[in-house]
């Protein structure tokens, strides 16, 4: 009998940063947020009952920010990870991580339920210098996508062996002259939420700025909070982009609204 060594997780994905201080790197696709550690277990029983895995309970992949730099465990850190600040629900992903752990302790796995699930991702394994760490991190704007089964190979290197594939929060797609992308939601709120982090991937400097989200009833209303968030950047540092187009209309998708936004640049 072979075993794997198995989590389930979630892709993360972020305008990683190309310069950070020494120590081994995870490669940016193998970055994650666990949501469920098995260890190593015959593969045989879970692949059985995969079908039944619980699907998350949102539609879209969720958005969020690194907001500080954090050594685990606390004791003696073998990795430096970035902490998660949700901008949607935080409790869309805590509910979804009890869910999981609990359909795995009905199909036969003993896992342990903590109820304090620390959102995170690895950044780094030892060794490393945590001041250097530290005085490096800088806020950045991040996601998650699709559910994954991840194998680990060792050595910090990891294989997607299953998939729950999610729409992403938006999605670029080529537009002349300007950027352009698909923005997708449940709700206007949302939609005006992941708007603002696309312009952030663009800009990461973006997500000091932001403040929370209220409800907005149309497309207009969403521009004109966006481009009050480009002149602010503007003003502060100097922005890449020049305004967001009064454009598109929001369209209904299935399940989902969608938006094409288009940045004048």
């Amino acid at each position: 009998m072979k075993k794997k060594r198995l989590f389930f997780g979630f892709k993360v994905d972020a305008p990683w940063p190309d310069a950070l201080p020494e120590g081994r790197y995870l490669h940016e696709e193998d970055r994650h947020i666990t949501v469920a550690f098995l260890g190593d277990i015959d593969f045989t029983l879970l692949k059985e009952n995969l079908h039944s895995c619980p699907k998350p309970g949102f539609h879209t992949g969720l958005v969020g920010m690194f907001d500080r730099c954090v050594f685990l465990p606390k004791r003696k850190a073998n990795v430096a990870a970035w902490h998660i600040k949700w901008f949607d629900e935080v409790d869309l992903v805590n509910t979804y991580q009890k869910e999981i752990v609990h359909w795995l302790q009905k199909v036969g796995f003993s896992l342990k339920t903590y109820d304090n699930f620390l959102p995170h991702t690895t950044i780094c394994r030892r060794p490393f210098k945590e001041k250097e760490w530290e005085d490096a991190f800088e806020p950045l704007p991040m996601m998650i996508t699709d559910l994954q089964l991840y194998e680990s190979l060792g050595n910090s290197k990891y294989e997607a062996i299953w998939k729950k594939d999610m729409k992403p929060p938006f999605e670029e797609f080529e537009h002349t002259a300007d950027i352009a992308f698909r923005i997708w939601g449940e709700d206007i709120k949302q939609l005006h939420l992941h708007a603002r982090h696309a312009l952030a991937f663009k800009f990461p400097s973006l997500v000091a700025i932001f403040s929370p989200v209220k409800e907005k009833e149309s497309v207009e209303d969403i521009v004109i909070d966006l481009n009050e968030i480009v002149s602010e950047a503007d003003q502060r540092w100097g922005c890449p982009f020049k305004a967001v187009s009064f454009h598109g209309d929001i369209r209904r998708k299935e399940e989902l609204l969608c938006w094409e936004m288009i940045v004048d640049v």
